[in-house]
């Protein structure tokens, strides 16, 4: 049961949500958010029993595509059709981010029978971002699930006997002043989302006091975030100012040096979890450094053809695509996650069982390094869409050390030309603003072929 992953009752350590309040009153405390939460607890914790009872080599029911998903998925507009009719799952047309910006309203909210719902948006560094919907069962899995998930994965035991479980370090604007969650579960402590402005030396100085005083059982990140987290406390000479159990790292590509580093820095073991906005958790690494991919949770992935490649691409590799029916606000059948993979079924050395990534091409976010020690974090900029609607897509490329290329696209009723220049002018002003030293920034207005796996918003000409 997955009761023996958490620290015995009377070993657990709680703080009241009130007194971190008091000392960070800025912080968002949703108490809606909170009943909801925990009006799904037993829901959760069954999840849980089922993700315990998977990793323990419990296989769930196979998949088996029949009438009820098909029920479900005809209530929305982007599954409309004879193709989505059909009984073969293999049939099915697949569905990709493309055909979802093709329509403003690809999904019937109100088919999720419920009254609330949560929105998002994918992080856009692949292409411009969707809208994405939750509703309230998915949301409190996904919240309270994911890292209690990754720690089970990888056979990390005795949780919850710290005060606070987790915290998330972001560079997101919109979470400029930080979240704090309890557990409906009352498994664990509290968990903290804090926002770091990676070009501020108060900034990274109040987030290490945080982990100081809260010394959390784990902190979780984007690599880019960890590589100037490191950074900042190599240069300043400092220690570890926390000893967590383990630290994940979600987003991008975890490389072999970066782990190294985290993993030596904190003195435990860092874990390389997989996930999407659109789908919330999809795996993540067992003490073999393998991803598994969680079947719980998902009803089923597979490799499909590369989209536009060479006919000699190996038949072993493809685009990784999940069916997820758990959101029943946004169900997902065959969708496309961009992301070229090798797909395993074989028993891992760990002796859970499959699926597992043997290899994942997955997308890299790069850091840029602006000369003298100063670095930026360039996923500072994703509000770009949110605060200009004109705007479609853009490529930020580091031509020299202090010198970038931006490309943009703006929609076609932009016009005119007068006000094309300004808004492609405010856009560019927006990300010089945002740099922690000047930088000059040439701009250029294009229009991008359809993004696919390999498109990268940021990138760098410049070597190391």
């Amino acid at each position: 049961m997955y009761e023996s992953y958490f620290a015995e009752a009377g070993e657990r350590s709680r703080i009241p949500v009130d007194e971190v309040l008091r000392a960070h009153p800025k912080l968002s405390y949703d108490r809606e958010r909170e009943a909801d939460d925990e009006a799904e607890a037993e829901y959760v914790k069954e999840l849980l029993r089922r993700f315990a009872g998977y990793v323990r080599a419990e296989s769930p029911e196979p998949f088996i595509w029949a009438e009820d998903g098909q029920s479900q998925i005809s209530r929305h507009p982007i599954y409309q059709g004879s193709a989505y009719a059909r009984a073969e799952f293999e049939e099915l047309p697949s569905l990709s981010r493309s055909a979802l910006r093709k329509h403003a309203e690809p999904f019937d909210y109100t088919a999720a029978e419920t009254t609330v719902a949560y929105g998002d948006q994918t992080s856009g560094t692949s292409g411009a971002p969707l809208t994405v919907v939750y509703s309230p069962r998915f949301m409190a899995q996904s919240v309270h699930l994911t890292l209690i998930k990754v720690a089970i994965q990888a056979g990390i035991e005795g949780l919850g006997n710290r005060p606070v479980f987790g915290i998330n370090v972001t560079d997101n604007p919109r979470l400029r002043d930080g979240v704090i969650m309890t557990d409906p579960l009352d498994l664990t402590g509290l968990r903290l989302i804090w926002h770091v402005d990676t070009g501020d030396p108060e900034s990274l100085a109040a987030f290490t006091h945080i982990l100081r005083d809260y010394e959390p059982e784990v902190i979780s990140s984007k690599p880019n975030l960890y590589k100037i987290l490191l950074d900042h406390w190599a240069e300043t000479g400092q220690q570890a100012p926390c000893h967590p159990k383990f630290a994940v790292s979600g987003g991008a590509m975890l490389s072999d040096d970066l782990r190294a580093r985290i993993s030596a820095f904190f003195g435990c073991p860092a874990v390389s979890a997989y996930a999407v906005s659109e789908t919330g958790h999809l795996g993540s690494e067992c003490v073999r450094q393998k991803i598994h991919l969680d079947e719980t949770l998902h009803e089923r992935f597979e490799l499909l053809p590369l989209l536009g490649e060479a006919e000699d691409t190996p038949e072993e590799i493809g685009e990784l695509a999940v069916t997820s029916l758990s959101n029943a606000c946004m169900p997902l059948v065959r969708y496309r996650l961009g992301d070229i993979a090798r797909l395993s079924r074989d028993s891992c050395e760990c002796g859970q069982p499959g699926p597992v990534l043997d290899e994942l091409r997955g997308r890299t976010t790069i850091v840029f390094d602006l000369g003298e020690g100063v670095l930026l974090s360039p996923t500072r900029y994703m509000d770009l869409f949110k605060t200009n609607p004109e705007l479609l897509e853009y490529q930020l490329t580091q031509v020299s050390s202090r010198s970038f290329r931006l490309r943009l696209e703006l929609r076609s009723d932009v016009s005119p030309a007068e006000e094309r220049e300004a808004t492609c002018r405010r856009i560019r002003d927006a990300i010089a603003a945002g740099m922690p030293v000047s930088a000059d920034i040439e701009w250029e207005e294009c229009v991008f072929e359809q993004e696919g796996a390999k498109f990268a918003r940021f990138r760098s000409e410049v070597t190391a």
